[in-house]
């Protein structure tokens, strides 16, 4: 498979711009505005605004307006954070700029307070250009395609520390493109990417991003008593695969703290003989996004290093409908002795995570997270802008959603009550894989999956049904992926260096 990337953005920092040099000036202002205000007007406009020490504004600069300034106003975003609002205020200046096809875009963000903006404004610019068009308007000849126009972002910072606002800008390129690579892997269709070209994915991403890799076939899994992955994929004819990632840190310490990251990926999940109806199946490429963020996190991590001990652990399978395939009625007997009664085989996810979470479980880690679009009751809970994080440990949850703070992607804690494994008995084995009543399926998942992780790990569970692929256009994200979780989990592992 061709390496999967979108188009670069270029930037560069700069103390000053003038209002005459060539370019888009922008300023991204708290007060609501029109776009491109009438020269009549600006006298007084800017009077007001000096009135109101609008200059002194979190992110609206001293310069004196020009006719010619773009002005995007704040209060467009108004249910969004500051933070998201920048992101997606950034974005509409680039547009623009592309639109009018004007280099550079010149964002003026030079305010004593306005540090730590521009990095929210390169991350909508970054993420907000991605577009996932590899196989639409496919010319035969490659000089018929035409470049689209990539403007220059110039920042401008006046007396900030211009240096080190350039290192954090270096910085967040490399988390932002490392997301969107995500976000390929999550869009690519099913035919192009099953589980042993994700694999194989994860074979370039170590090569590139300085991480061991380690690799089971089926036979290997066959071998090692991973039943929960040959279960899922009997019904394919494309075989389960799991793949460990580790990245050791470069220090002198004799004992860094290890992190485990584990992430579900079912290339296709068609519900296998507990089929799906067909538009449920549509955008089931997407069951694969919990390992493609495993793998995005991992990527950052190699990239950009870090004080801890980290290994991501990918189970990958494709659930399929066929002769072969495991029915309702089955029992697993998993590699720690616990059998498993399915009762639907369209709750699979969970059975391919047993497999990936006692792997890690094996290595004694200090922390434990695993991710995955695994219940549609997390939709139907909390939309599709929101995913759960359920676990034991109190601590870890909370460092899981001040990453998710610091990245704009929210997790809200759901309870984790043992209660509800009443209801997911079995009569024929240990337990069964769902529960027998139709309300708390995402809780009853995590319970489920807790079953399976030793009492003395700290262990916490993100179901990122929503977010993952929202399924429209949403804030700075086109239709599609989003690659929601690489940087929650990235972010955990920079907090806890």
């Amino acid at each position: 498979m061709e390496k999967l990337e979108g188009k670069k953005i270029n930037w560069r920092v700069e103390k000053n711009w003038s209002a005459t040099a060539v370019g888009l000036r922008t300023f991204l202002l708290a007060e609501k505005h029109k776009f491109f205000i009438n020269y009549s007007e600006l006298a007084g406009k800017l009077k007001l605004y000096k009135e109101r020490e609008i200059e002194k504004n979190l992110l609206f600069s001293g310069s004196e307006l020009e006719s010619s300034d773009y002005l995007v106003p704040l209060t467009q975003f108004k249910y969004l954070n500051i933070w998201e609002a920048v992101k997606c205020a950034a974005l509409a200046a680039y547009q623009e700029a592309v639109s009018l096809k004007i280099s550079p875009l010149v964002l003026v963000m030079d305010a004593p307070d306005a540090s730590g903006f521009h990095k929210k404004a390169l991350e909508g610019i970054i993420l907000g250009s991605y577009v996932y068009d590899r196989f639409k308007g496919v010319e035969k000849s490659p000089e018929k395609k035409t470049d689209p126009f990539v403007p220059e972002v110039v920042f401008v910072v006046g007396g900030l520390d211009q240096a080190l606002i350039t290192a954090e800008l270096e910085r967040l390129q490399t988390v932002c493109e490392r997301v969107n690579r995500v976000r390929d892997l999550v869009n690519h269709p099913p035919g192009f990417l099953g589980p042993e070209e994700f694999a194989g994915e994860a074979v370039k991403s170590a090569a590139e991003c300085s991480l061991k890799i380690d690799l089971w076939d089926e036979k290997r899994l066959r071998d090692e008593g991973y039943a929960g992955l040959l279960a899922v994929g009997r019904g394919s004819c494309k075989p389960p695969r799991m793949v460990a990632l580790t990245y050791e840190p470069q220090t002198g310490a004799e004992k860094v703290p290890h992190v485990v990251l584990v992430g579900k990926g079912i290339t296709f999940d068609s519900g296998g003989l507990s089929l799906k109806p067909g538009a449920s199946m549509m955008d089931m490429k997407s069951d694969m996004a919990g390992a493609a963020a495993v793998l995005g996190a991992m990527e950052i991590i190699g990239k950009l290093g870090a004080k801890v001990k980290v290994t991501g652990i990918l189970a990958l399978a494709e659930n399929m409908p066929s002769g072969t395939a495991q029915a309702p009625g089955d029992i697993i007997v998993m590699k720690n002795g616990k059998s498993v009664e399915v009762k639907n085989t369209d709750a699979e996810g969970r059975l391919i995570l047993v497999d990936a979470l006692q792997l890690g479980a094996s290595l004694e880690p200090d922390f434990m997270v695993d991710a995955a679009t695994l219940t549609g009751a997390c939709r139907v809970a909390l939309g599709i802008e929101v995913a759960a994080v359920l676990g034991r440990d109190a601590d870890l949850i909370k460092r899981l959603q001040a990453a998710g703070e610091e990245s704009g992607e929210i997790l809200w804690e759901l309870p984790f009550e043992k209660a509800y494994l009443e209801g997911m008995k079995s009569d024929f084995a240990d337990i069964s894989n769902i529960g027998n009543s139709a309300y708390g399926g995402t809780i009853t998942a995590a319970l489920f999956l807790g079953e399976f992780v030793p009492e003395e790990i700290p262990w916490a569970h993100l179901d990122i049904a929503g977010p993952a692929y929202p399924g429209k256009k949403w804030k700075y994200f086109a239709p599609g992926a989003t690659g929601y979780g690489a940087r929650i989990m990235a972010g955990l592992v920079k907090n806890l260096g």
